[in-house]
């Protein structure tokens, strides 16, 4: 076990979840699923939230079976020395990029609707930098800036959200499953790729101080996230129609339809703010685990030195992984998007499959009576 001994509450745990699926989703999502569904892109994150369940379940499994293990531990168990340590490298091979991209789209959205004249590499890297600093204090101070950020994260969703009522135009809902049901679950696919991150539980559950109601609790996250996303899809559609999927980022659109009197408006800025509170958890979600199981893997007691050399990494991964915009749209493609259900669902899906299959095995060869 690693030396961080921090213990976080189950509640602690549901508020560093839901950033950590939400804070790219709720921008980019709303186009993605209107050029696939249409006018039932609302539907659409209601699918992909069974993907998430499906995490949870599995999550859930793997730490019934191995208490006080991270997958990538267990995995150990499970396999064996050498297949259980390939299941761990595909996980550190896989994190560096997922955070890359995250600091890339942060990056990227910062540049375009705040600091147009600023650096690239400076932009990224201040928020590389704080996040690194905040992950190196430990699980429960990552846990703790969680909680408030999450809080006036919610608390502005929701100012924006109904400021924008009156501007709303229901008609955008027909026809009503014009194309069938097929469309909406196409468009589902994005959804259930930032859902699929619900993985994170698996790597952070034995850090819990206690597991009473965590199931429970985990469910209720999950319903809040998907009708937060279900809400961004649905007041998206109902303010800009067919134009949804010619942003990149509709919300911040959306943002700008909000003008009260002459005294209220550019209240876009609040939703530079909810992404910036809400990247700044989940990059110190990822980069947390990043390091820990990184630690993990080599057999390392702290995880700490590894953090700065582990955040430049990714740092390095963002410029690599893509060039511009175009390569950032590449990454949340439809077979982007099938890699990450393959890396985050699939592969921990047959570790909880195996780890089943042994017990079975292991309670056929035990004498009865």
């Amino acid at each position: 076990m690693l030396t961080d001994k921090g213990k976080i509450s189950v509640t602690q745990l549901a508020f560093l979840v839901f950033p950590s699926i939400l804070a790219t989703a709720i921008l980019s999502v709303p186009g993605i699923t209107m050029h696939y569904a249409g006018h039932d892109m609302w539907l659409s994150p209601i699918w992909g939230s069974l993907v998430g369940l499906t995490a949870i379940v599995i999550s859930l499994g793997l730490n019934r079976l191995y208490p006080g293990k991270t997958i990538v531990q267990s995995s150990l168990l499970i396999a064996g020395w050498l297949p259980g340590k390939l299941i761990g490298l595909v996980f550190l091979l896989y994190l560096p990029h997922l955070n890359g991209l995250i600091i890339l789209e942060y990056g990227e959205f910062i540049a375009n609707n705040a600091l147009p004249k600023t650096p690239l590499l400076v932009i990224m890297g201040s928020m590389v930098v704080v996040c690194a600093i905040n992950v190196r204090q430990g699980i429960e101070v990552v846990s703790r800036t969680a909680q408030v950020f999450v809080t006036l994260l919610v608390v502005m969703l929701c100012v924006i959200f109904v400021l924008l009522i009156r501007e709303l135009r229901p008609a955008e809902l027909l026809p009503f499953m014009e194309n069938g049901l097929v469309p909406t679950i196409k468009g589902a696919v994005a959804p259930a790729a930032w859902f699929s991150e619900y993985i994170v539980l698996a790597f952070l559950l034995p850090y819990v101080n206690s597991k009473k109601h965590l199931g429970r609790t985990m469910l209720v996250s999950l319903v809040i996230t998907t009708l937060a996303m279900t809400a961004a899809n649905l007041f998206c559609l109902l303010l800009m129609g067919d134009l949804t999927d010619s942003f990149a980022f509709p919300v911040m659109i959306a943002a700008r339809y909000i003008t009260i009197a002459d005294f209220l408006q550019h209240i876009e800025a609040l939703i530079i703010a909810i992404w910036i509170f809400g990247i700044f958890v989940k990059i110190s979600v990822f980069l947390y685990i990043f390091a820990a199981s990184a630690a993990e893997w080599f057999g390392l007691d702290d995880y700490r030195p590894l953090v700065i050399p582990l955040a430049f990494v990714s740092m390095v991964f963002s410029y690599w992984v893509v060039t511009g915009a175009a390569g950032v749209a590449a990454l949340v493609s439809a077979s982007a998007n099938i890699y990450t259900l393959m890396v985050l669902v699939g592969l921990p899906a047959v570790v909880y499959g195996l780890a089943l299959l042994k017990r079975r095995l292991k309670r056929q060869r035990q004498p009865k009576g």
